[in-house]
């Protein structure tokens, strides 16, 4: 049985790191210390990410390896790979329980206390334990919705995860008001479908809603997570455009609006024929105007995208349409994904899929084009005032730290001030990171 030390290794989305957060709340609460997974202990929790093959093997390695860390420990692992390669993970021997994603706030329930006196927690709806501070972290955040009633030809995460559920209001509110209490001063709102959220509560709350209510609350900064491309409103492009409005003496300083000039929105494909297949509900033509309309309204805005690369029959001729869009548009950085076929999605079944060797070289060109694209709007920035946050110090004394519109800042003058809001100006930017000086 379990002993008195756990650990969690968290693999994945953000999703994934607050809901490890809500485990270690529970754990800590059955009397359980938490330390490293390389440290080895009694109990460890993998949970799991299931979005690609490789997040597959990376579970199923640190299972096995948490016995080898410590013979005796009791091996937990959950999350979106228990939910849909449940028969894999039954056949490691090293695996003491399997929890899908909906038993994570159950934890408390299926573990026995570490301690004899310590106070079993009530049991938790699936919203789970209000977490009083993210451990590790200067920014936290906060889930407002899970699930996905989207049908995309390639994403497991609808299996993984279900259907569209969202946090009621009041749940959001008192989780926010909790982490800005420990002093986080930036708190990103995440979702597995984020746009989607309110729809399925009767309280008539939507996600612009939603974002006014927490900017009521004191808290320095909120952002945003990655949002569909369909989803984004009017009120949601009007609210991240008053990031900017002008205080006396800073004229970009993004503080008379707390919504941060910053939005991720998935592409996937810049070729309608290749989105068509993937089962997008949107064409280029819409992304395009999109994305000018959020440049024009407030041009200091950070726009990053998801990009899949060797979907199932992209030809070079699709290929190089993506890439020619993606040149064409002013956005600040891309994730690139290289194409992994999910069992049990449409896609895994496609002809004509793309020779391996040929996917990993089309990622290559995405990814320079990515830095490009990053270094040009750090560029943009330089001689403009910003607003960080604060998170690591640098050997050299300087502190690095997150803008509003997310680019990586390195501050002079601001030692031992992690974790606060500071208002800079840019002097240069050097690959796709910016130099700055701390505000008088």
């Amino acid at each position: 049985m379990p002993g008195r030390t756990a650990s969690i290794k968290t693999l994945g989305c953000k999703l994934n790191q607050y809901e490890s957060e809500q485990m270690r709340v529970q754990l800590e609460r059955l009397g359980y210390e938490i330390v490293d997974y390389e440290a080895g202990a009694d109990l460890c929790i993998v949970n799991s990410c299931t979005v690609t093959s490789r997040t597959d093997r990376e579970t199923r390695r640190l299972a096995r390896g948490a016995k080898r860390l410590s013979p005796d420990a009791y091996v937990v692992v959950a999350g979106c790979y228990v939910e849909v390669g449940r028969e894999a993970l039954e056949a490691i021997p090293e695996i003491d329980l399997l929890l899908g994603n909906r038993d994570k706030s159950r934890l408390a329930e299926l573990l026995p206390a570490a301690d004899s006196a310590a106070e079993r927690p009530a049991r938790c709806d699936e919203a789970g334990p209000i977490i009083t501070h993210f451990s590790g972290h200067t920014r936290a955040f906060v889930k407002v919705q899970d699930g996905c009633n989207a049908a995309c030809t390639y994403c497991i995460i609808p299996a993984a995860r279900g259907p569209s559920r969202s946090v009621p209001a009041e749940q959001v509110l008192a989780q926010c008001r909790a982490l800005t209490e420990a002093g986080h001063p930036e708190l990103i709102l995440i979702g597995t479908h984020l746009g989607q959220y309110g729809r399925d509560l009767e309280e008539g709350v939507d996600l612009a809603r939603l974002i006014e209510m927490v900017c009521e609350l004191p808290i320095p900064r909120v952002r945003l997570s990655s949002m569909e491309p369909l989803e984004i409103t009017p009120d949601i492009v009007r609210m991240i455009g008053d990031g900017g409005q002008a205080l006396t003496g800073a004229p970009d300083l993004a503080v008379s609006g707390k919504l941060c000039r910053h939005l991720h929105i998935p592409l996937q494909s810049g070729c309608d024929a290749v989105l068509r297949r993937m089962n997008r509900p949107y064409d280029t033509a819409f992304y395009r105007e999109l994305v000018l309309r959020m440049k024009a309204s407030q041009p200091a805005t950070g726009i990053g995208a998801d990009v899949i690369v060797g979907f199932p029959g992209e030809t070079d001729e699709e290929f190089a349409a993506t890439r020619e869009f993606i040149e064409s548009l002013p956005l600040s950085y891309l994730h690139v994904f290289t194409y992994s076929d999910r069992p049990g999605t449409p896609a895994a079944v496609m002809a004509d899929q793309v020779d391996y060797q040929v996917r990993k070289a089309r990622n290559h060109v995405l990814r320079d084009i990515s830095e490009k694209k990053r270094q040009a709007f750090a560029e943009s920035m330089v001689g403009r005032h910003l607003e960080v946050v604060l998170q690591t110090a640098e050997e050299d004394g300087t502190m690095r730290g997150i803008s509003d519109n997310y680019l990586q800042v390195i501050v002079e003058g601001a030692t031992g001030r992690r974790g606060e809001v500071v208002a800079v100006t840019v002097e240069r930017a050097s690959e796709g990171r910016l130099y700055a000086r701390l505000e008088s």
